[in-house]
């Protein structure tokens, strides 16, 4: 898979971490004279986003962080302002973040389809009390962590028959019932026969045979 040297390099260090167990430790809050650890699951994902910058700066890596607050990406990579997005689960439960909103990434695919390249750093932790303890890293392409449903070519968030965001494959587990995307191209094709479905556009015979074989 082409994955961005610079992202490779980041991967690779912080995998070898994971593996020696030195990606371990937690939050501290503090309040006036009092402190506390955090034991909870809120804004983990958030918070190992800022301190891959600190990370990154300390190993000399090259990357900046998105000053636009929650936009696309999270980190340019200052070599050639490629896309460097961060995610997070708890390998006790399963793959439950975000990948982009839906509406936001079949437009914005439409005038930057730069943004389809874009590498995805993805977090496995555990949390034991307040224990943080990252266990798995892996480096992935958007079709590579997304799958088909039931319901849609694409697998998303849909709450009374309204998309909000595009949910991630178990991509990590031999077990899964359904395969990610082979190529940028499938994933593609499902992104905008969704969207179709959706906004009540006829798709064609060719989209739902797609459809259809992306669910086997």
């Amino acid at each position: 898979m082409d994955y961005h040297l610079v992202s490779e390099e980041i991967y690779n260090k912080l995998s070898l971490e994971a593996e020696r167990g030195k990606l371990v430790g937690g939050t501290q809050f503090t309040l006036g004279q009092s402190s506390i650890l955090i034991a909870s699951k809120d804004g983990i994902g958030k918070l190992i986003e800022e301190w891959l910058g600190t990370w990154a700066i300390k190993n000399g890596i090259n990357i900046s962080p998105n000053q636009g607050g929650q936009s696309f990406p999270d980190f340019y990579i200052n070599k050639d302002n490629s896309y460097l997005e961060i995610k997070a689960f708890d390998l006790d439960a399963s793959a439950n973040f975000d990948i982009a909103n839906f509406e936001s990434y079949c437009e914005s695919l439409s005038y930057n389809p730069s943004r389809l390249n874009a590498d995805y750093l993805i977090f496995g932790y555990q949390l034991c009390g307040s224990e943080l303890r990252i266990e798995k890293v892996w480096l992935k392409k958007i079709w590579e962590i997304s799958c088909s449903s039931e319901r849609f070519p694409l697998k998303v968030q849909a709450k009374r028959d309204v998309i909000y965001n595009i949910r991630p494959a178990t991509w990590y587990s031999s077990k899964a019932r359904t395969q990610v995307f082979r190529t940028a191209n499938d994933f593609v094709n499902a992104l905008y026969s969704t969207q179709k479905i959706y906004l009540n556009i006829e798709i064609s015979e060719e989209e739902e045979r797609f459809h259809r074989n992306t669910r086997k």
